[in-house]
């Protein structure tokens, strides 16, 4: 979901700037300019509260467009993929374990299953880029403060076996789906050499979301969820930006 938005933001900034050219012949190392870009974005986040009761660590990837002005106001969208987490719930799927901890498959063999927590992030935010005497205009220390939407659940991997008890809907007494609103804050470096050749950024941000839970009772503790939950986290992002600026206006001399 979240890398389909992602997709869908990029396609909109390009049309959005039709016509115009990755490259310009402005000063980037003189002048600060207006900068519309999108970018693939990589890193991780480190649960914190609630959240950390049922998950490890988490990698990111996903996709963003932006803005940066000539007074280095910045506008972002992004939409961000959780995968990879370890997941740490006591009782999952405990209702269809055998006495030797295995899941049985619909044909009667030991099924091969990888458990994994995931999820997505997709938001909205403004910052700004604060020059510095040893940087050029367009580059600098970075704070943003976005907000947006955020869900994470349990996920089963079973491709070479069927089972019966995770198929269709009956995967939502297990997958403990939780959905909310997010914000947060990050702080870190921008960067666009005077070359324009490199165009990056980086640093860590912390968030917090107020989730609510999306099945009332797991089928294998027999237990409700929590109706909301805190989830908070830290963690580190860093970005490769592919700047779209207008081509700068030729002179002509007689």
């Amino acid at each position: 979901m979240a890398v389909r938005v992602g997709l869908v933001l990029a396609s909109w900034l390009g049309v959005l700037w039709a016509g115009v050219w990755a490259q310009t012949d402005r000063d980037i190392d003189q002048t600060s300019v207006t900068s519309p870009h999108v970018g693939l974005l990589a890193g991780a986040v480190v649960p914190q509260g609630s959240w950390a009761q049922s998950y490890t660590t988490f990698g990111t990837v996903g996709f963003m467009a932006g803005v940066k002005t000539a007074r280095n106001h910045y506008l972002y969208a992004k939409a961000i993929s959780l995968t990879g987490a370890r997941v740490e719930i006591p009782g999952l799927l405990s209702n269809l374990l055998t006495p030797q901890g295995q899941i049985i498959d619909n044909e009667g063999d030991v099924a091969q299953i990888s458990i994994s927590g995931r999820g997505g992030l997709m938001g909205l935010g403004v910052g700004h880029v604060f020059s510095t005497s040893r940087s050029n205009p367009n580059s600098g220390w970075m704070v943003k403060l976005g907000a947006g939407s955020m869900h994470h659940n349990v996920h089963f991997d079973y491709t070479e076996n069927l089972i019966g008890a995770l198929e269709g809907d009956r995967i939502r007494g297990y997958d403990r789906l939780r959905w909310g609103a997010f914000g947060e804050f990050f702080a870190g470096y921008w960067f666009m050499s005077d070359d324009q050749r490199i165009n990056a950024f980086g640093g860590m941000h912390m968030g917090w979301a107020r989730t609510l839970a999306q099945r009332s009772t797991n089928f294998d503790t027999l237990e409700p969820n929590a109706p909301e939950a805190w989830d908070g986290w830290w963690g580190v992002e860093a970005g490769w930006v592919f700047h779209i600026y207008r081509r700068a206006a030729k002179e002509f001399w007689y």
